[in-house]
């Protein structure tokens, strides 16, 4: 006899079990629903090797619903747990950026039309219509960076405060949520977002590269390329403390954060302009 129960499968003869098969954890609510449908496609190899043997359910299959259920909805539970609002934040990123996108493409294509505009002189309704989905692109744009600034401030506002909200988004966005980034060491901070560049590194031995995502805070961008890096390590411990006390609710110290990260820049500079004299 085949006895099937909800998380297995094994072969029983004279009250011993000649054989035996777990259903792997990931797979049991699609095998039980193909089973209690008649389809016995994910147990056809043991069928093969039984090929008489009669098929029994040890449990009835209102249970095997109830457990398939009861798998579905702890499935659910831990999806709504993973989908936090630091998840809904990467998702208004991301859609930003496709927006961005499709605004420097749709620019193109604007420029072109300008041109046969011009030299036909006179508007056509194909530029008007392209020029009406430009302004409504920017304006789902411009809401949407309302929206990340609403929700990174809530979530994040000492990582906010120290960096802005746009570069705030990017780095748990790449981080892969406000926990992981929390639990990053300063030096990964660091180069987050330039991963391709330091994959580079340890494969072909090109220069490290000092920084990712943080190069666009003005204090690192607008310094000279020398001491980028000191700064932008001088940052990272920064973000890295600000995302720990996000993370774990702490008080708000992003005022002083940026206060000291300011003053080290101007210490980083004050060294470099007398070691260079």
């Amino acid at each position: 006899m085949i006895v099937i129960k909800w998380n297995e499968i094994f072969v029983k003869r004279d009250g011993k079990i000649m054989d035996k098969y777990e259903f792997p954890k990931e797979k049991i609510p699609d095998i039980l629903a193909k089973l209690m449908e008649g389809d016995y496609s994910p147990i056809s190899d043991l069928l093969k090797k039984y090929p008489n043997e009669e098929i029994k359910f040890e449990a009835d299959l209102g249970y095997i619903e109830r457990v398939r259920g009861a798998s579905i909805e702890l499935a659910k539970m831990r999806m709504r747990k993973e989908m936090g609002e630091d998840y809904i934040l990467i998702q208004l990123l991301a859609a930003y950026d496709d927006i961005l996108s499709m605004l420097n493409l749709l620019d193109e294509r604007l420029s072109e039309m300008e041109k046969i505009e011009e030299i036909r002189g006179e508007k056509l309704t194909e530029g008007n219509m392209l020029r009406n989905v430009k302004n409504n692109l920017i304006e789902t744009k411009d809401k949407l960076y309302g929206k990340i600034e609403e929700k990174v401030k809530k979530i994040a506002p000492n990582l906010s405060y120290l960096v802005g909200p746009l570069i705030s988004a990017r780095l748990i966005h790449y981080a892969g949520g406000l926990k992981r980034l929390a639990n990053m060491p300063a030096s990964t901070i660091q180069v987050l977002g330039a991963e391709n560049v330091f994959f580079q590194h340890l494969k072909k031995g090109i220069p490290c590269p000092k920084h990712g995502i943080i190069f666009q805070v003005s204090e690192i961008h607008t310094s000279p390329k020398k001491l980028r890096g000191k700064i932008a390590r001088s940052l990272a411990g920064k973000i890295a403390i600000a995302a720990r006390v996000d993370y774990y609710h702490g008080k708000f110290i992003g005022d002083k954060l940026k206060e000291d990260f300011k003053k080290r820049v101007e210490e980083i500079k004050n060294d470099s302009n007398r070691k260079g004299k």
